[in-house]
């Protein structure tokens, strides 16, 4: 049997953990032999099942004074080159990187946007062997060899459950996760490294490379962020959505016949439903509710237009007369005046004027106070202080009850002839600037600027 002068193991794959020396089992190992160590390499020595020692990177001779316990267990009849059966174990304490982790089905979470959404997740880590013997001990036993593969199929497994909990203690909604994951990568390192330290393992690195919700999920929130781009503009998205709905079905050769004419009378009918809200949303300015420029609610009238039967204010019905006014021909009760003598063919009677009204505002009085049965009352109409009944503006006495007329104090506008109040300096009809008037020094009248003559007495004005 050859004894074994020199141990050495390289790893040509990179991947490998732990490699037994010899791979077969224990062999036959001579006293004096040489243990090559490398400097990514730890050397555990197994004898009889039991750790003996643990060697550093270097080169050492195997003695009784590095394997103190072989002076118990062999004895050395042939000068210290006695064979022994042994076993050595090297680890490797190198990083190893670019170790994928993943969840394997997605972990359904409370969101408070979204609800309920299932989240996948996966990333990298990075890990070495901190304790060697303890790793040999409690993970890889009595194998040959120990990838770095297997021991991150364990790994993974313990990452994904620490991270479905600090996920579900830290994160609110999925729309706060991008600025989220140094912190979530951060805590799920903290959280996985005693769980990693019992095994002789230590966790380099933790990168979270993405956590997503499923195809389905992510085709809801593109859904929903498309949404968004119309909430100003409502009916905009669905005149957007009915036209690209008839573009289609006018491109489908196969929508003709009964089906296709199912489709349009329902589509019609949908469209009359919704144009309603389509034109007020898509009219720029428009609240929810309010009406677009020119179309009344239900049972209202635009301004100055009154609902069948009914007359304006000021307008009576035909063959009836406004309060205080008489029909052609009859005087008011108590009137002292001669009626207008008849002829052929016959006339009305005409009333008489009061007494201190002149005939020509008499006339005009009369001849509003006949035009008034046809036509509503002007704006400027004067009204009764004691009966409340209207005057014609040029009546001095109400036509009703013979209350003197308290004509308003002001001057004619120069442009367009209305009552300017006193202290006013603007028309309040037409806004025209107020012209100052002359006063006739003779008889007190308002003269219009320019005059030479005041038009009542004939004065001269300077």
């Amino acid at each position: 049997m050859a004894l074994i002068e020199v141990i050495d193991v390289q790893d040509a794959t990179g991947d490998n953990i732990v490699t037994r020396f010899p791979e077969s089992g224990d062999a036959d190992i001579k006293l004096g032999a040489q243990l090559v160590v490398r400097e990514s390499q730890v050397a555990i020595f197994y004898r009889g099942g039991q750790a003996l020692d643990t060697f550093p990177p270097g080169r050492h001779t195997l003695s009784t004074a590095n394997l103190p316990l072989l002076h118990r267990l062999i004895k050395l009849p042939f000068g210290g080159e006695t064979p022994f059966k042994a076993e050595v174990y090297f680890v490797s304490t190198k990083t190893f990187m670019n170790k994928k982790w993943g969840t394997k089905e997605p972990i359904t979470f409370r969101d408070q946007v979204l609800k309920v959404v299932r989240l996948r997740s996966f990333g990298i880590l990075s890990f070495k062997i901190i304790d060697p013997q303890l790793f040999v001990n409690k993970v890889v036993g009595t194998q040959a060899t120990y990838t770095g593969e297997t021991l991150n199929e364990f790994l993974r497994s313990i990452v994904v459950a620490r991270l479905t909990d600090v996920l579900g203690e830290n994160l609110k909604t999925l729309l706060d996760l991008a600025a989220l994951y140094d912190e979530l990568g951060i805590a799920t390192k903290a959280r996985v490294a005693d769980d990693f330290a019992k095994y002789g393992v230590e966790l380099e690195d933790l990168v979270l490379n993405a956590i997503t919700p499923p195809p389905e999920v992510q085709a809801k929130i593109d859904e929903r962020s498309g949404m968004g781009l119309f909430e100003e503009n409502l009916g905009g998205m669905q005149q957007y959505q009915m036209a690209y709905a008839m573009r289609d079905m006018a491109q489908n050769e196969g929508a003709g016949g009964m089906a296709g004419a199912g489709m349009g009378m329902g589509m019609g009918l949908g469209m009359g439903f919704m144009m309603p809200g389509m034109v007020a949303g898509a009219m720029p300015g428009m609240r929810p509710g309010q009406m677009p420029p020119g179309q009344m609610p239900p049972g209202q009238m635009p301004p100055g237009q009154m609902p069948p039967g009914q007359m304006p204010p000021g307008q009576m019905p035909p063959g009836q007369m406004p309060p205080g006014q008489m029909p052609p021909g009859q005087m008011p009760p108590g009137y002292q005046g001669q009626p207008q003598q008849q002829g052929y063919p016959p006339q009305a009677p005409t009333a008489q004027p009061p007494a201190g009204v002149t005939p020509g505002a008499a006339a005009a009085g009369a001849a509003a106070g006949a035009a008034a049965g046809a036509a509503p009352v002007a704006a400027d109409t004067i009204t009764c202080s004691k009966c409340g009944n209207p005057v014609p503006p040029s009546f001095k006495f109400c036509p009703s009850c013979g209350q003197p007329v308290q004509l308003p104090s002001g001057t004619p506008c120069a442009k367009c002839g209305a009552m300017v109040p006193d202290g006013s300096k603007f028309c309040p009809s037409c806004g025209a600037p107020r012209a100052v008037q002359t006063v006739c020094p003779k008889c007190g009248v308002h003269v219009a600027p320019g005059s030479k003559f005041c038009p009542s007495c004939g004065q001269q004005l300077g």
